[in-house]
């Protein structure tokens, strides 16, 4: 059974709404599958939690599931929290605390955008969309790019950071505390492509211990990294590295999970080939 633990959906920085993200992963064959937005839980009530009932209509098994931003040894990594109880406390007030700050840093941005490219520049219905509970910086990027400000998303990535980073501060809790709020609801916590940690210059194969002794429970093995990012990973690194955290993650007893961090229908194509 094909499974994927990673997705996103229109709730966080994804194209699809979450039934039409249930669908198009159906389509490709997959049966079982999480979403993972970023820092944010909205994804299964959307309308009421019609995902849940779309994903009973096509026969997919839904874990409930979140991707957490977390701070560790002075970087952002991430990590999945995977069958997690919805209405759990302790993460349900984080969520609600990162939530505010996203939207005062969004608005914060927001100005900062149209005072140095011109009032007209950018909408505020395309940064603070309809369903939209996660506000990210590609929320700022992408419609600028579509509109001509920029002719690449790198190239606008590379002005928004120099010219309209705001102040306001997204608080990320430290691994030890991320991990026990997803216990606290149920869930286990997995480490989010650690490949992309490794050639950053992180030695997250040697860390792995360590955060197995805070309860991290697992790590995404399964990653699309050859095709996500083939500068990243030339030349069969990618099979490397994976040999590599698969040695070190038995070692630990660490789950294994798949993921294909999916944004949009041509990602899920890239990984799964398109639908018949």
């Amino acid at each position: 059974m094909v499974a994927d633990f990673h997705l996103h959906t229109s709730a966080s920085d994804g194209d699809l709404d979450p039934g039409a993200l249930v669908r198009e992963a159906a389509s490709r064959g997959v049966r079982e599958l999480a979403i993972t937005d970023h820092d944010t839980l909205a994804g299964y009530r959307w309308r009421e939690g019609a995902v849940f009932d779309e994903a009973r209509r096509l026969g997919v098994l839904l874990t409930v599931g979140i991707e957490m931003d977390v701070a560790l040894g002075g970087r952002e990594v991430h990590l999945l929290g995977l069958g997690l109880d919805l209405d759990a406390p302790a993460l349900g007030s984080h969520l609600a605390v990162v939530r505010a700050a996203r939207h005062e840093r969004a608005r914060a941005e927001l100005a900062l955008v149209r005072e140095r490219l011109g009032e007209g520049a950018l909408a505020e219905e395309e940064v603070f969309a309809p369903g939209r509970d996660s506000v990210m910086r590609p929320h700022f990027i992408r419609p600028l790019v579509a509109r001509g400000h920029f002719a690449t998303y790198q190239q606008g990535r590379e002005w928004f950071h120099a010219n309209a980073g705001g102040s306001v501060v997204v608080p990320k809790p430290g691994m030890a505390e991320a991990v026990g709020m997803v216990h606290e609801a149920g869930g286990e916590a997995v480490l989010a492509h650690t490949g992309y940690y490794w050639t950053d210059g992180f030695p997250i194969l040697e860390e792995l211990a360590s955060l197995r002794a805070l309860g991290l429970d697992g790590v995404e093995l399964d990653y699309p990294y050859a095709s996500s990012s083939p500068e990243l990973f030339p030349d069969g690194d990618a099979e490397r590295f994976v040999a590599s955290l698969r040695a070190a993650g038995r070692a630990l007893s660490l789950r294994f999970t798949r993921g294909s961090d999916a944004h949009s229908p041509a990602d899920l194509d890239r990984v799964y080939g398109t639908p018949p």
